[in-house]
């Protein structure tokens, strides 16, 4: 399967408590009911939320602020991506969604791109964790020196199995890296849409509910400082962003 990701910043002239309860219970059931006339099998929201853990996040890191949250949603392949917009159906469900979005969500400072997803651990047994659980989401924008085959090389084969060697200590739960695909499909968004320009991908960490804030010791601090010594191998830091979000699925039809 494939993945979009679409990094959602709030219009400015929204309340946030407005923004997330009309994404969430307006714009989450809209996509739902388009769901079939656009081919998509899952759609998730993962929310912002306050914690001091998202400016000790940033500031280690010299990352930029965080924006109000993601939507992904998962499609069979890019041919049926593509296919969305190939029928009358799916064209009309396509220009009232993005209609909808207008109405909350600063599009010139969105970004929207295609990503395939790399499980790099999963310790749930497959089980869905729910909105009580934390998920560090990683926005990540590779190191300027570096080409897009470089970045994701070092990121999946070295940056992988550090985090994963951490992963007890640290309390995650489950680690995907979604990397970006289909340049060409990426810049169309930019070009048809006015969208900011799309990033290297997403990383995604889970953390049980029971397991939030809970002080892992000196091994998850050694982690912690091993894991961002790696990240400047690979990562452009102040174009990047590293917070926490609550994750809400809407459906799956997978």
């Amino acid at each position: 399967m494939i993945k979009l990701v679409y990094v959602i910043e709030r219009r400015s002239d929204i309340e946030p408590k407005d923004f997330y309860d009309y994404w969430l219970n307006s714009h989450g059931p809209r996509v739902r009911g388009h769901a079939k006339a656009i081919n998509a099998k899952r759609y998730v929201q993962s929310h912002l939320y306050d914690t001091p853990g998202n400016e000790a996040l940033r500031g280690s890191r010299g990352m930029l602020p965080p924006v109000a949250g993601i939507t992904e949603v998962w499609w069979d392949s890019v041919e049926a991506f593509q296919a969305a917009s190939a029928s009358p159906e799916g064209r009309d469900a396509l220009a009232d969604l993005s209609a909808d979005e207008d109405k909350f969500i600063d599009i010139k400072n969105s970004q929207v791109f295609l990503t395939k997803e790399n499980f790099i651990f999963d310790f749930t047994g497959g089980a869905k964790l729910g909105p009580e659980a934390g998920k560090v989401t990683y926005l990540l924008k590779r190191r300027n020196d570096l080409t897009p085959e470089q970045c994701h090389k070092t990121w999946l084969r070295d940056h992988g199995p550090l985090v994963a060697s951490f992963a007890q200590a640290t309390r995650g739960a489950r680690y995907i890296q979604s990397h970006t695909i289909a340049p060409e499909i990426n810049a169309g968004f930019v070009a048809g849409r006015g969208f900011a320009e799309p990033l290297d991908g997403i990383t995604e960490v889970w953390i049980r509910a029971e397991d939030l804030g809970v002080d892992g010791g000196e091994k998850a601090r050694e982690g912690g400082r091993a894991m961002l010594e790696d990240e400047k191998r690979f990562v452009e830091m102040g174009q990047s962003r590293c917070f926490f979000t609550h994750e809400h699925e809407i459906f799956d039809y997978t």
